[in-house]
């Protein structure tokens, strides 16, 4: 910035003719500092019309000038850059995210099953469809299940749960129905041969 500012002093005082060639020197001296080794002698020189010129010539006309050393970043390796550019494709927060909707079709809410007579069968409805290794899970009171035979079941009020979940278990979308299971009205029949219970022969 000194260099600049003084430049513009002396051309002030100089002919408009000399300013123009003056700006191109004060360029060509500026590309010539900054070509220059951070421990190479530079020295500036005034003529008599006020021309400045530059050079790492010593010369008794000349003064010394102490240039900056110009700050360097040092080169990424092709190793580095494309390890860093494989990092973040493969970062958690490049990774799409969609909004998932789910319908548990079926059992419907309060749903009734009788049990040993019915089976249990879990319709569970997502859009849109799973990306990313997103998977849908589904439980009944809490332990995984997608459906059987009642008869395991007791009787009583139930859970079912469907959730999609990414690839780390993260929960992305759940929902849950409660359904229940009733006794199933089985009649006792009597043994070949004996009247059933409560009648005499």
């Amino acid at each position: 910035m000194k260099i600049f500012e003084h430049v513009n002093t002396v051309a002030s005082r100089v002919k408009p003719r000399l300013f123009v060639s003056m700006m191109l020197l004060t360029l060509t001296s500026a590309a010539v500092l900054s070509s220059q080794p951070a421990n190479a002698a530079v020295y500036k020189k005034v003529d008599a019309d006020g021309n400045v010129s530059f050079s790492d010539v010593p010369d008794k006309t000349a003064q010394l000038i102490t240039v900056a050393p110009l700050a360097t970043v040092p080169a990424m390796s092709p190793e580095l850059i494309e390890s860093t550019l494989g990092n973040d494709q493969n970062s958690p927060s490049k990774e799409r995210v969609e909004n998932y909707r789910l319908t548990i079709i079926s059992p419907t809410p309060d749903q009734t099953y009788r049990r040993g007579d019915d089976t249990f069968s879990a319709n569970v409805q997502v859009k849109p469809n799973l990306i990313n290794g997103d998977q849908l899970v589904t439980f009944v009171d809490g332990k995984p299940s997608s459906g059987g035979a009642t008869s395991e079941m007791d009787r009583g009020q139930h859970q079912f749960t469907a959730r999609v979940v990414n690839a780390s278990g993260r929960i992305l979308v759940s929902k849950s129905v409660t359904f229940n299971v009733l006794q199933s009205n089985v009649k006792q029949q009597a043994p070949i041969g004996r009247p059933p219970v409560g009648k005499k022969s």
